[in-house]
């Protein structure tokens, strides 16, 4: 009888030891994997969101394991082998995540987590990170028409988009709703860019347009659904000399947006801010509570945006490149 209870006694040491193991393991989530999935390394917000969502899982004590696709099959490729890697918690960055689906069904099924962060919304994913696309694409186009109205003139805009990102086309409908408001106004013209090869693309497209609405007043304004999209465009409006006819708005704060407006002669006049690098730790915060076994009060997170103008940019010291990143 004895011996049966030192067995039975050291039995639950040996448990109760492990579980201590594992719950400390899980702490510090040194097990943790995280896959994390980038649609391109073309701009600012996407190099930055890939880079902090790296360093913030390393800091957080996991591992990330980090891949860049500029297409939808890649990207579907791209999710199997974060399945196939039995990773814990998949994040995915721009685009469409939807789009992913046949590949995030699978990941769902498995238990792996599923973030989005500005990739939009699906059926499989536990949490959203991103700006309010629609408040963002609204607060573009109201700058915009108020700008014209202001001026006397009826809107005649070029929009330039591309519908394989969820966070494109909201701000695009928003374009389009507040248009409505404003008699007379119409789209012109507008055209899809290519991504991630979008600079040249854009800027070549851009010079056809010009080139087909030669009249002063028959372009007056580009709306650009982010701003690596209306800087292409400004760059064309300048060398065609139209610079003065035409204003341009953008969304998304990148460092280039703010060195294009700060030139007296640039079309670029206002872009709508956002902050990638709170946005990154957020995402990976969340995911990480999520691992953890902490339940999220709601699974969707707005970041703040801000609206910066030409007239009103901060000094150089504030423009939003990673050495002036505030401290979380």
């Amino acid at each position: 009888m004895r011996k049966l209870k030192v067995v039975l006694v050291v039995s639950w040491t040996i448990a109760l030891l492990m579980v201590a193991s594992s719950v400390a393991s899980i702490a510090v989530g040194e097990q943790f994997r995280i896959g994390i999935n980038n649609f391109g390394q073309a701009n600012f917000f996407a190099r930055i969101g890939r880079s902090v969502m790296i360093d913030e899982v390393k800091k957080q004590g996991g591992i990330p394991i980090s891949n860049v696709t500029a297409n939808v099959p890649d990207r579907i490729k791209a999710i199997e082998n974060f399945i196939a890697q039995r990773v814990d918690a998949i994040i995915i960055q721009e685009g469409d995540i939807k789009m992913a689906d046949p590949a995030l069904r699978e990941a769902a099924r498995k238990g792996i987590i599923i973030a989005s962060m500005d990739a939009g919304i699906s059926q499989y994913v536990d949490v959203v990170v991103e700006s309010n696309n629609w408040v963002m694409g609204a607060m573009a186009s109201c700058e915009l028409m108020n700008r014209l109205s202001k001026k006397g003139e009826t809107p005649r805009v070029i929009e330039i988009y591309n519908p394989l990102g969820q966070m494109i086309r909201m701000r695009r409908q928003e374009l389009h709703a507040v248009m409505t408001e404003y008699p007379g106004s119409e789209i012109i013209a507008g055209f899809v860019y290519a991504w991630p090869d979008f600079f040249p693309d854009i800027k070549s497209k851009m010079e056809s347009v010009l080139e087909a609405n030669p009249k002063r007043g028959s372009i007056n304004a580009v709306f650009a659904t982010f701003d690596g999209a209306g800087i292409a465009a400004a760059s064309a409006i300048r060398e065609a000399g139209r610079q003065n006819e035409i204003i341009i708005v953008g969304i998304d704060g990148d460092p280039q947006a703010y060195e294009e407006m700060s030139k007296p002669d640039s079309p670029f006049v206002a872009t709508v801010a956002q902050q990638p690098w709170l946005m990154a730790s957020t995402v990976v915060d969340k995911v990480f509570q999520l691992l953890k076994g902490k339940e999220l009060p709601k699974n969707h997170f707005y970041i703040p945006v801000k609206l910066v103008i030409k007239e009103g940019l901060p000094p150089r010291r504030e423009w939003p490149y990673p050495e002036n990143y505030p401290k979380k």
